[in-house]
């Protein structure tokens, strides 16, 4: 009796067509993996390299020591004469908001993120929380740093469950 093997060829095709298939597609994967994390990288390095960036960071922490010293926030927030300082912190607030809104949309790869900027990201949001609460009860600024507060939440309960760990 002899065997057809009339058809193998094809389903030898079809198995090499699927494996190459999802060899790319794993390269792929990789690749995008590769780039979120030199992204991170390349945006925490000009965080800690750059003199503006640097002066932000300096520029925020005045503006929350001027703000302790503030009657509210709201005070704070609308007085021509802490202008300088609440604008020092909104600024500083936007670099946090930018690193939330590239995790969300897979720019930034989120355990290099966490790892660098983890303990910095919800210790400064902390540090903002009345500016931060006085810009969500305003209309025009309710979703304003909404990325920002769903990265904290994760961030800080996060940090919660490491915690508890050690």
């Amino acid at each position: 009796m002899a065997l057809d093997y009339g058809s193998v060829p094809q389903w030898v095709t079809a198995f090499i067509a699927a494996t190459a298939g999802y060899l790319a597609f794993r390269s792929i994967q990789s690749q995008r993996g590769i780039a979120r994390r030199r992204a991170a990288f390349d945006l925490f390095l000009k965080t800690e390299a750059d003199e503006k960036m640097i002066a932000a960071y300096d520029h925020f922490h005045d503006g929350i020591a001027a703000m302790g010293s503030a009657p509210s926030a709201e005070a704070f927030c609308t007085s021509e004469h802490t202008r300088k300082h609440y604008l020092s912190i909104r600024k500083y607030l936007n670099v946090h908001e930018l690193v939330a809104v590239g995790i969300r949309e897979e720019v930034l790869d989120p355990e290099v993120c966490y790892s660098y900027w983890g303990d910095t990201l919800t210790n400064n949001y902390d540090d903002a929380k009345p500016v931060l609460d006085f810009l969500a009860k305003r209309d025009k600024n309710k979703y304003t740093y909404s990325d920002l507060h769903k990265l904290n939440a994760n961030w800080s309960e996060r940090r919660r469950r490491a915690a508890k760990q050690t």
